[in-house]
């Protein structure tokens, strides 16, 4: 067991973030992050940023959820919540996976309202029951979950980052709409 694990840094860090002082933390830290990449996020002045307009029917779409709550399926390898800087793998979840079986590896969230409903953070049965509705087309075959993360790099590297792999698969799979949750 590492230093990490020992001393119960993740578990005490998102009791202090969960605190009214980490969310006074949190607010400040955002405000700041905001005005200094809004230069970056604005682009180059009197371009319009890169968009491409979602032309099919929603009840003609393929679904697919993404998250970032550390969902996995029972049998599956946990999320690693004692790394210092977080896991950057993913977890593919069946699209027909039972409920009772997803697990919560996250320690940056209070996690009772989603034991109570895992809907709160991954709403697959919601999902399921809008497919069945026909407003919405159909559900990809796997929905895909992140865990806490901050190796941004191994996330988002063009040739070998988990997020373009995922991108890819949810390519290969013909989803043409994601609905991501954070966690």
């Amino acid at each position: 067991m590492n230093l990490f694990a020992r001393l119960k840094v993740w578990e005490r860090f998102g009791r202090l973030m969960n605190s009214k002082y980490g969310v006074w933390f949190i607010n400040t830290f955002r405000s700041a992050v905001e005005l200094l990449m809004k230069p970056i996020a604005a682009g180059e002045e009197g371009k319009a940023p890169p968009f491409t307009p979602f032309t099919k029917s929603l009840s003609e779409a393929k679904v697919a959820l993404v998250t970032t709550t550390g969902i996995y399926v029972e049998g599956q390898e946990p999320f690693d919540v004692d790394a210092a800087l977080g896991d950057s793998t993913f977890r593919a979840i069946p699209s027909d996976v039972e409920v009772s079986a997803l697990r919560i590896a996250h320690t940056h969230y209070p996690h009772e309202r989603a034991e109570e409903d895992i809907n709160v953070i991954f709403p697959v049965q919601r999902l399921r029951e809008l497919v069945e509705e026909k407003a919405v087309g159909g559900a990809a075959s796997y929905h895909y979950s992140f865990g806490f993360d901050l190796h941004v790099k191994e996330l988002v590297n063009p040739a070998s980052g988990t997020a373009h792999e995922v991108a890819r698969a949810l390519k290969e799979d013909g989803v043409d709409a994601v609905l991501f949750t954070p966690g």
